[in-house]
């Protein structure tokens, strides 16, 4: 029994390093979401993610996909390349929790998301202080996606070639 446990704690951490690659690689995750009425949305929305695989994103609260977070926080979301040839065709799939950043953890939103997007962290580095945003993105906010599940789509190892990987919770 340990040794599988072993075996299958490996191949959990395999599968979360080739994720967390996979999201490093990428910077648009398609965002989700439903509507106090029911109404189901899409948006794409950058991304930088942290080592627990928490995908932060910057978005108005004024947005549909913004007042849709604020009503219901579950999501669903895809990263991918555009233009893939069949074979080749590698994603994710993921569902999870969608919240905005407050507190303490909004530091780790800035320096998560400023070391993928420099420009934005001279924005963030602007005499508002630290997590202000400034000029076009001033009325944007940090917002936390908690994946609850995740499948990696990889064709180029076979085709239909999938893995998933839950995190565990917090």
């Amino acid at each position: 029994m340990r040794a599988a446990n072993r075996t299958m704690n490996s191949e959990a951490g395999d599968v979360r390093r080739r994720l967390a690659a996979f999201l490093a690689a990428h910077t648009t995750l398609t965002l989700a979401t439903v509507g106090s009425d029911g109404a189901p949305a899409a948006a794409a929305v950058f991304y930088a993610h942290d080592d627990a695989l928490n995908l932060y994103f910057l978005s108005e609260e004024r947005t549909r996909h913004g007042q849709n977070l604020l009503a219901n926080g579950r999501v669903a979301g895809t990263i991918q390349a555009d233009g893939q040839d069949w074979r080749a065709i590698r994603g994710v799939q993921l569902t999870g929790r969608a919240a905005p950043v407050t507190g303490s953890e909004l530091a780790h939103a800035v320096a998560v998301y400023g070391r993928k997007y420099a420009f934005v962290a001279a924005l963030l580095a602007g005499a508002g202080g630290p997590g202000v945003l400034a000029g076009p993105l001033a009325q944007a906010r940090f917002w936390v996606l908690r994946p609850e599940w995740f499948r990696l789509i990889d064709n180029t190892v076979r085709f239909g070639f999938k893995e998933e990987w839950t995190p565990d919770p917090p």
